[in-house]
């Protein structure tokens, strides 16, 4: 037998070099590009002022089983008014599925729509200002796997995919009342982002796409500042979705149309971006307000905190839920139990 049939650990970190090179190389010429464009910041004035806000934050769990999956989603979030108690929510929902494809954009919709019940019960305490986690332009460009959204107006005799259907068009009709509730209450509604792969100051700036807004802010926003907002495009997922969303008279113009900047709070903070929409942009010198406000030492939203560690999904609910499951089925059918809800393989090895 010729030739080397081994290759060694020092081999590999050569190879693992080269790709650094490579990325080096392939990158420099984009921030080089970047470094040239000339971002408008704003100042960040100093005045702070209290508000009565809300706050929310979701999180989600997926357990797969031989045949099906289960979906368990956790919600938490609470109303902030100055010498008050904090009214705190936090809800859980569960959901089995025998969906086999895009699981997780599904469990992604189960728990968009708990965060918009929890956001309109929010509601119902008049805060001032309504804080979700994530983007509010994502909410709207979410869209159904292609297969699904064929069946907005034809329904599938399929379980698992009407099911989506119909969840999809419950995350709609909320969200659509949310927006409605907020623009009628005049309650300034704001979506924040501390991670994202976003490219809105790169698309209207016409950089290369291989760059995120991120790393360009990491480059240019050198102090505490703001960018000044910018129209942030967004687009039903399809012509399908598109024509469902106008005939039922979901996300009017008016209602998702939105505005997107990047606050820095802190020297060392990575940005926040965060997006409102458009009704509310005579309202910016607020939104600096209330970021200046409620920020803490590194540079992101204090009620941020509380929410998420009322969301953060804990095992033991997680296991109590699937063992109550399995536990029920076996009662009521123990062949349907061994045909689809013993747990893979792979989780006995």
């Amino acid at each position: 037998m010729s030739g080397k049939s081994v290759e060694n650990e020092f081999d590999f970190i050569l190879k693992a070099r080269e790709e650094a090179r490579k990325i080096v190389e392939y990158y420099k010429a984009y921030l080089d590009d970047a470094m040239n464009v000339e971002i408008p910041f704003m100042e960040l004035k100093g005045v702070k002022k209290i508000r009565k806000i809300a706050a929310l934050d979701g999180g989600e769990r997926l357990k797969n089983l031989v045949a099906s999956s289960v979906i368990i989603v956790r919600g938490g979030g609470g109303v902030f008014e100055k010498n008050e108690k904090i009214i705190k929510r936090v809800m859980h929902d569960i959901f089995i599925t025998s969906r086999i494809q895009d699981l997780e954009r599904f469990s992604n919709l189960i728990r968009d729509i708990l965060e918009f019940k929890i956001a309109l019960i929010l509601l119902e305490d008049d805060p001032e200002v309504l804080v979700m986690d994530g983007s509010l332009v994502g909410y709207v460009t979410h869209g159904l796997p292609n297969e699904v959204a064929g069946h907005l107006t034809k329904p599938s005799s399929e379980k698992p995919i009407q099911e989506y259907v119909e969840k999809y068009v419950e995350y709609l009709t909320l969200y659509n009342k949310l927006l409605k509730t907020c623009k009628e209450k005049k309650v300034l509604l704001l979506g924040v982002s501390k991670d994202s792969r976003a490219q809105y100051l790169v698309d209207e700036f016409h950089l290369n796409r291989v760059l995120t807004d991120y790393a360009l802010l990491k480059l240019k926003m050198k102090k505490p500042c703001v960018t000044e907002p910018i129209v942030a495009g967004y687009k039903l997922q399809n012509e399908t979705i598109q024509d469902f969303a106008l005939k039922n008279d979901y996300l009017a113009e008016d209602l998702a149309s939105f505005y997107i900047c990047y606050f820095k709070l802190k020297h060392n903070s990575i940005p926040i971006r965060v997006d409102f929409p458009v009704w509310n942009h005579g309202r910016f010198q607020e939104i600096m307000q209330f970021m200046e406000t409620y920020h803490d030492e590194k540079g992101f939203l204090m009620t941020a905190h509380l929410v998420h560690n009322w969301a953060v999904m804990k095992e033991t609910i997680v296991n109590s839920a699937v063992n109550a499951i399995r536990e029920e089925v076996l009662k009521l059918d123990p062949y349907i139990y061994d045909a689809i809800f013993v747990p893979q393989r792979r989780e006995e090895i």
